[in-house]
C-alpha cells in the first residue's frame, strides 16, 4: 500500500471549477472508504484534496467521478496527484501554509486537523494515515515556529479586511452584514471590530450560531430567511456559508439597491462554492469581490513572507529526511519481525516433533542430533532456494549483500 494526496487548488484551477468540486467529507469519506482502507478528505475554499491509503489510485478517480456525476476529463486536467514522500511533501508544504493563496496563513493547519479528527470520527484513518499524518502535524508546528512563516499571518479574513479598509477610509460609521458563522466570518468580523466598526448585522442558518457572534460584538441576530429583508440596511455583505450554490441573487440586490437610492454597496463573496450570484457585479452601485481577488491587494510583508517561505522549504527536507529515514528503519523491522516469526514457527514445529518422539521413549541423543539436522535443513531452505536462483540471474549484488548479513560468523577464539 502506498499514501497517495491527489486534488485541485487555487494555482491549478479558477474557482468556476473549485467550487463545482468541492466535496462533503462527512457524506464522500464513506464512500470513497468503500475502496480504499483509509482516506481524508481536506475541502477548503482554495483546495479540495484526498488523502488514502491505496495501491492502486486507478478506482480513486472513477469513484470522483461517480461523486462530481462527471466525465474525467471534465475534472483531471485541473488536478495533480502525489504518491509516497512526495505525497508526504505536499501535505507537509500545505500544513505549513506554502501552498496556500496568502503565504503563511495559519488557518489551514486547523483545516487539516479538522479534516483528520472528522476521518477519526468515520473511522477510516489507521496505521498508516494516523503515522503521516500525526508526523506532518508535529514537523508542521517545528517548522513555521522555526522559520518565521506563521509570524503575522495574512488570512484570507484579514485581506477581506484590508480590502474594506481600502475602500473606505472610515469603517466605524457602517453596517456592516455578515452571512455565516465559520471561521472566517468569525474572524472579519473580529478584525473589523479592531479597526472600529460597531454596527453589526448576523446571520446564519443556525440562529443560535448568530446569536453568539451578535452577543460578542453587540450586533443584531437575524436568521437566513431575513436576509432579503435586511440588505437594504448593509454597506458591508460578507459572506461565508457553506452553502452548495449562490442563495444571494441579484434581484435581491437590485431591490436593496433601490431602498439605498443606488448608495454604493460593498460585497465579499469569501464561499466556495460561492454564496453571491456572479450577475450581481453587473450592478452600477455594486463592488464585488470573491476570494480569488483579495491575493492581487495584499502587498504588506510580501518580501519577509517569501524570505520566511524559503527558510521553510528548506526546514521540510531536513524534516522529509528524518522522515524517509524512519520509514526505511520501519521497512527493516517488518522485515526482521517476518523472518524472526517465520523461524520461529519452524522451529517451534520441530520441537513438537521432538518432543514428541521423546513421549514415545526414542533415544534422546538421536531425537536431538534429528532435531538440529532438520531444523538448519527447515531455515536454510528457503535463503537456500533464492540464493541458487540469484546465481543463475547473475544478481552478485545479492550473493555480496547475503554474504555480509548472514556470514559473519562470531571470533569464538575472544575470550
Amino acid at each position: 500500500m502506498a499514501f497517495v494526496a491527489c486534488g485541485l487548488n487555487h494555482e491549478t484551477a479558477p474557482i468556476e471549477v473549485r467550487e463545482k468540486f468541492a466535496l462533503s467529507s462527512a457524506t464522500d469519506l464513506l464512500r470513497l472508504n468503500q475502496f480504499f482502507e483509509e482516506v481524508v478528505i481536506l475541502s477548503t475554499c482554495n483546495r479540495t484534496e484526498i488523502y488514502c491509503n491505496a495501491s492502486d489510485p486507478k478506482p480513486l478517480i472513477h469513484q470522483l467521478s461517480n461523486i462530481f456525476q462527471c466525465a474525467q476529463d471534465e475534472w483531471m486536467p485541473y488536478t495533480y496527484r502525489y504518491e509516497g514522500n512526495d505525497a508526504v511533501r505536499h501535505m507537509l508544504r500545505v500544513a505549513c501554509g506554502l501552498d496556500s493563496m496568502m503565504i503563511g496563513e495559519p488557518q489551514i493547519l486547523g483545516q487539516l486537523k479538522r479534516a483528520y479528527l472528522e476521518a477519526c470520527s468515520a473511522n477510516t484513518v489507521k496505521g498508516l494515515l494516523r503515522h503521516v499524518f500525526q508526523s506532518v502535524f508535529n514537523a508542521a508546528k517545528r517548522i513555521r515556529t522555526r522559520s518565521g512563516v506563521g509570524n503575522n499571518p495574512i488570512s484570507i479574513a484579514y485581506a477581506a479586511v484590508q480590502l474594506i479598509t481600502q475602500q473606505f477610509k472610515d469603517v466605524s460609521s457602517l453596517n456592516i452584514f455578515i452571512i455565516g458563522s465559520g471561521e472566517t466570518a468569525s474572524l472579519v468580523a473580529k478584525y473589523l471590530h479592531q479597526k472600529g466598526s460597531r454596527q453589526f448585522m448576523f446571520a446564519n442558518r443556525t440562529l443560535e450560531h448568530a446569536q453568539v457572534l451578535a452577543t460578542r460584538l453587540n450586533g443584531q441576530a437575524l436568521s437566513i430567511t431575513d436576509i432579503p429583508h435586511y440588505l437594504a440596511q448593509a454597506d458591508v455583505v460578507i459572506s461565508a456559508t457553506a452553502c452548495p450554490f449562490p442563495f444571494i441573487t441579484k434581484q435581491w440586490i437590485e431591490r436593496a439597491l433601490l431602498e439605498r437610492d443606488e448608495a454604493l454597496m460593498l460585497l465579499l463573496d469569501l464561499a466556495l462554492p460561492r454564496d453571491i450570484e456572479t450577475a450581481v457585479s453587473e450592478l452600477e452601485a455594486v463592488r464585488l469581490y470573491n476570494i480569488n481577488d483579495l491575493h492581487t491587494i495584499v502587498g504588506e510583508g510580501m518580501e519577509e513572507r517569501r524570505a520566511a517561505a524559503l527558510r521553510a522549504e528548506k526546514l521540510i527536507e531536513i524534516e522529509m529526511a528524518e522522515f524517509i529515514d524512519w520509514e526505511r528503519s520501519e521497512k527493516a523491522n517488518e522485515v526482521i519481525t517476518d523472518y524472526r516469526n517465520q523461524m520461529k514457527y519452524l522451529a517451534e514445529q520441530e520441537l513438537i516433533r521432538a518432543q514428541q518422539k521423546l513421549s514415545l521413549g526414542k533415544c534422546q541423543h538421536h531425537v536431538l542430533a534429528e532435531f538440529g539436522e532438520r531444523l538448519v535443513n527447515k531455515l536454510t531452505h528457503l535463503p537456500t532456494v533464492g540464493l541458487r536462483e540469484a546465481a543463475f540471474k547473475d544478481r552478485t549484488d545479492l550473493l555480496d549483500l547475503v554474504q555480509t548479513l548472514l556470514n559473519k560468523m562470531p571470533d569464538l577464539t575472544t575470550p
